[in-house]
């Protein structure tokens, strides 16, 4: 296990483990970015090559890369190394990895994620069986313009429309039923779960896949008029959380990169319709308005957002949603008008044909800012010159400007409503200032958890400055000894105590043994990296300054713990009457007072 681990670490650089999830700049030896677990302005995120960790100083969360990849990707460990395993070109059982079931035993996750695998291996293979019913679905897919190349890539599949044919096809390959019933896959015949039946039946189905390109949940269009819902979803399971996924996104990441934008469109046939076309950078809210969680999700990859809903008042309400949630995350967010009577981009891309990529390339760069986009559509809407008219405009657009953190912004939106409405900028300014809006459950205020900065203690600042200026332990050794230290900071103390010597230059650094030491090896490289972070830009004479400061702290929280245990000694030998031991506390404690 250890060699696998260690030969990952031996041919990975924790930076180009890390590049694909965001956007890092060169920070002297590191690399910052805005950290990819919580949404923030100011990068506070650090990727240090030469300690081969990655660490968010305002949420806390990082480590090595197997710590970042579990944190990012939301797996265990097991799943992680197969991911970087696989990355790294090392051959890795990852089973010898599992925490639990030394048996062999699978995680409900794994087996819901097999189930998923076969049901979706299944609907493949039914829609290129050659029966009468898939002719029929491929000649309507074809007719769609989605090349066999691409229904192969997406592995676009079909349910038929007998009642239990995957629940056979899935016995058959070993599944459980309580596990058929925790899929999701299936519809129940009674409470007891004693018989149930197929949930997708003659419907041309869209695997719904993970960042990793696992399948966790199913998409299904009816193929007859008469057959509702149009699309039905997979219900969420242990797997499957609807807000927190994008389709589209395990194909799209490196696009959206190379891009810096994203492309959000409303729904399968768009996402493939474009990606056919070698327009890649899209993902799909998969017919709701974008959630916190997706576009955080996005946030990894780019801060640019061009939404692409249908035009329709469903598509302008989701796109309006969407504006709200982006304001939260501070992130840009443009809107693509589709021209014509076309409605969403799959349409488009048959009805424009071979023109169709060059075309709609020039809608995403042409896309304008959601509220200039939203004023247009206001103003089409609302008879402006009527009283009546100007107050419903600025009920709809007035929330949506007080969401704005910039003046800059709110200056020339309001320069753009003043034209719509041909009124003066300061009466705007007072309407502004004076409504009042109730944010609703999209609100990222309320959704998304406040980051609480986890402050380090006395003694871990002046191990970590120690770590990073080792010359100046000698100054500390004077003053404090191994029991001014507790836990892993004590035994990182004593083993530097042992190691030092006064005749050692700044250049030699430690070489610490965290195995030796039984503290964790990223727990010394956190420590490491905070004072590089921290204290990197002082000079020697600051340092000696700092390390003397924390030195007084640490003696001055020795002295008050040690009275409030005398104070409280005083009050027991009080209570039970013992003078001896009185008198003994009190020059314990004039001792402490005079020294």
């Amino acid at each position: 296990m250890a060699d696998v681990v260690a030969d990952i670490k031996n041919r990975l650089d924790i930076v180009d483990v890390v590049a694909p999830y965001v956007e890092l700049k060169k920070a002297g030896r590191n690399f910052k970015a805005c950290c990819p677990f919580h949404s923030e302005k100011t990068p506070s995120f650090v990727v240090s090559p030469e300690k081969q960790i990655a660490y968010c100083f305002g949420c806390h969360k990082g480590g090595d890369m197997f710590r970042f990849i579990q944190e990012v990707e939301g797996v265990d460990f097991a799943e992680c190394v197969s991911i970087l395993a696989d990355k790294a070109g090392v051959k890795a059982d990852v089973k010898k990895f599992k925490s639990k079931g030394g048996k062999g035993e699978k995680s409900l996750k794994e087996q819901l994620l097999e189930i998923h695998e076969d049901a979706c291996k299944m609907f493949e293979a039914k829609l290129f069986d050659k029966s009468e019913e898939s002719k029929k679905v491929l000649a309507y897919l074809e007719k769609r313009q989605m090349t066999k190349e691409m229904i192969k890539e997406f592995r676009v599949g079909l349910a038929t429309k007998d009642y239990d044919d995957l629940h056979k096809y899935l016995m058959k390959k070993g599944h459980k039923q309580d596990l058929l019933v925790k899929s999701g896959l299936f519809s129940l015949k009674d409470v007891a779960g004693k018989g149930i039946y197929d949930k997708f039946r003659l419907r041309l189905m869209f695997p719904i896949f993970d960042q990793m390109g696992r399948v966790i949940a199913f998409g299904g269009r009816a193929l007859e008029k008469d057959q509702v819902p149009k699309y039905l979803n997979s219900p969420e399971t242990g797997i499957y959380s609807k807000g927190k996924v994008l389709y589209g996104l395990s194909h799209a990441k490196q696009a959206i990169k190379e891009a810096d934008k994203v492309v959000v469109v409303e729904g399968y046939f768009d996402v493939i319709a474009l990606y056919q076309n070698d327009i890649k950078n899209i993902v799909a809210s998969s017919g709701t308005a974008l959630t916190p969680e997706q576009v955080k999700l996005i946030g990894r990859f780019t801060k640019n957002i061009v939404s692409c809903f249908d035009t329709d008042p469903a598509g302008i309400n989701a796109t309006k949603r969407a504006y709200e949630v982006i304001q939260d995350a501070e992130m840009n967010m443009k809107t693509l008008k589709m021209t014509g009577d076309m409605k969403d981009p799959a349409d488009f891309m048959v009805d424009r044909g071979k023109k169709g990529k060059d075309e709609f390339l020039g809608l995403i760069d042409n896309a304008e800012n959601f509220l200039e986009f939203y004023m247009y559509l206001l103003n089409q809407k609302f008879e402006v010159k009527s009283l009546e008219g100007r107050r419903k405009f600025l009920e709809e657009i007035i929330p949506l400007m007080k969401m704005m953190k910039s003046t800059v912004k709110m200056d020339h939106f309001v320069r753009v409503l003043a034209n719509y409405l041909d009124t003066k900028e300061k009466f705007l300014y007072d309407e502004i200032e004076n409504f009042k809006v109730l944010r609703d459950q999209y609100s990222g205020r309320n959704e998304v958890e406040e980051v609480k900065g986890e402050k380090l203690s006395v003694s871990a600042l002046l191990i970590s400055v120690l770590l990073e200026n080792p010359l100046h332990l000698g100054k500390v050794k004077e003053t404090l000894n191994e029991d001014d230290f507790e836990g892993d900071l004590k035994n990182i103390y004593i083993e530097m105590c042992r190691k030092y010597n006064a005749g050692r230059t700044e250049k030699e650094g430690w070489d610490l043994d965290a195995e030796k030491m039984a503290v964790p090896s990223d727990r010394i490289a956190f420590l490491s990296l905070y004072a590089e972070e921290k204290y990197g830009s002082f000079n020697g004479e600051s340092i000696e300054f700092e390390v003397g400061k924390l030195i007084d702290r640490i003696v001055k929280g020795r002295r008050m713990h040690k009275r409030i245990e005398l104070e409280k000694a005083l009050k027991e030998a009080e209570k039970d009457g013992d003078e001896d031991k009185k008198k003994q506390l009190l020059k314990d404690f004039q001792k402490l007072l005079t020294s």
